[in-house]
């Protein structure tokens, strides 16, 4: 069967159905197959494919195009990074791929890089393009032309670790040239400071602490943003505070565990708490109500306590079998992939615990869920809760030290029973969720918070210890 054409007849439902059947399947027949769920709007199946054909073949071009297109569509800048560098490694002349790539260096601050790509777009573009290319250029050069004008920030962190940076990044793009360095060399990180007026170093773990100690930041104000895990790492101790202008803390009880071991950091750095954003308008509510499906999102790891959620699951079976538990991450432990696979099936919850892997398109994911379980042990904040509030869903949280200054009090448990009941009960505030995160952490708020602070730093010249 030709799935080409009943593709290009639109039949895509079909075009899934011959898949499925087919006991042979080309390389080809999973791209189709994915662009058919694609058009479907079922994003992360299409996603899904196209990563197994790049697992089977690392260099099939048509797999890394339609990925990037679908991340480029999504603005996803990170995961468009990954896959469109690979194919123009693969192919530099491809002209859509360089254009998606300008866009992508326009957007961390390169411009030079984005000019450069977006010209060798044009260079290669099909004819009738010529206004669009011609257009996007000059509207580069301005942008170019204007940051230029303005405050040099850099932020910089290590790979890997830039997922909380881009909106903040978006927010300060119209009062600073804001560049965005992804370092895994110390040579990188010096350029970075090297470059800037004003530097944001995003976590302080290694990156934080090469920087610190580099001899040209002692002209320039310094930023660190530290999140949780430096906390507990003992980062802190090893970072040159003499260097540092600001600390920024994302919760007030990540300052009483690094005052646990540096009692006097208070005296060694400016500190401030700026807690986590979330642009709720980006995130789309409907009203939810009691049911069965239950998520549970994070990468799988000792400190989100994954043999929790099947101690919950499993007394929430044994009253409606009903009850499933979605879980949207990687694993991210051989020992824990091996216990809760080998749990599941000893506890008989394979038709009730379903694994995910790593998700895209959490919008799509969200969409049948009524409650978020979050059992870990330790967070600064925690995305996952304020994403699944702002969506409209209950969320039962494990009461981790310092929850009870950031979650509403009354949806915090202490023990499986404590947790069995709060998913159980009939009460269900589906708008209450939703304006708790809009109340607490709107994004402008959050932004206008950085900013004011990086504000003090934006003419400064020299250190005032």
């Amino acid at each position: 069967m030709d799935l080409k054409k009943i593709f290009d007849e639109r039949n895509f439902e079909r075009v899934i159905k011959e898949f499925n059947n087919k006991k042979v399947k080309e390389e080809n027949d999973y791209i189709i197959t994915a662009l058919a769920y694609y058009n479907l709007k079922e994003t992360n199946k299409a996603i899904s494919i196209l990563k197994e054909v790049l697992k089977l073949n690392p260099n099939n071009l048509d797999a890394l195009f339609n990925l990037s297109t679908i991340y480029y569509n999504k603005k996803n800048w990170n995961k468009l990074k990954d896959t469109a560098i690979k194919y123009y490694e693969k192919d530099p002349n491809d002209w859509a791929i360089n254009d998606m790539l300008a866009d992508l260096w326009l957007f961390e601050g390169h411009f030079d890089q984005a000019i450069s790509f977006l010209e060798k777009a044009f260079n290669n573009a099909p004819q009738g393009s010529e206004s669009y290319f011609k257009n996007k250029i000059n509207n580069f050069k301005n942008k170019f032309e204007n940051a230029k004008k303005l405050p040099k920030l850099s932020f910089i962190c290590a790979k890997g670790l830039d997922n909380f940076i881009n909106d903040i990044i978006e927010g300060l793009s119209n009062e600073y040239w804001v560049r965005k360095f992804v370092v895994t060399k110390n040579e990188e990180i010096y350029q970075a400071i090297d470059w800037a007026d004003i530097v944001w170093l995003e976590w302080a773990n290694e990156v934080a602490i090469v920087a610190s100690n580099y001899n040209k930041l002692s002209g320039k104000p310094a930023i660190i943003r530290l999140h949780s895990y430096e906390s507990l790492a003992y980062y802190p101790t090893k970072i040159n505070w003499n260097n540092i202008d600001k600390l920024i803390l994302v919760a007030e009880h990540i300052k009483d565990i690094i005052k646990s071991y540096i009692p006097n950091i208070e005296n060694l750095v400016d500190i401030e708490i700026i807690p986590n954003g979330v642009k709720i308008n980006n995130i789309p509510f409907s009203k939810r109500e009691k049911g069965y499906n239950i998520a549970w999102v994070a990468n799988i790891s000792h400190k989100k306590n994954p043999p929790m959620m099947l101690q919950i699951i499993k007394k929430l079976v044994e009253k409606d079998n009903r009850y499933k538990l979605h879980i949207a991450g990687d694993f991210q432990e051989l020992r824990y992939q091996i216990y809760l696979k080998h749990m599941v099936k000893e506890m008989n919850l394979e038709n009730n615990v379903i694994f995910y892997g790593w998700v895209d398109d959490m919008d799509e994911w969200w969409k049948d869920k009524n409650y978020l379980l979050s059992t870990s042990i330790h967070e600064s904040f925690g995305y996952n809760i304020a994403e699944a509030m702002a969506k409209g869903i209950k969320p039962i949280i494990h009461n981790f030290f310092g929850s009870k200054n950031i979650w509403p009090k009354d949806l915090l448990f202490n023990t499986i029973d404590d947790a069995v009941k709060l998913i159980i009960e009939e009460r269900y505030e589906t708008d209450k969720y939703r304006e708790y995160v809009k109340n607490n952490y709107s994004f402008d708020e959050k932004i206008n918070e950085l900013k004011n602070t990086i504000k003090k730093y934006k003419y400064k010249s020299c250190k005032k210890k």
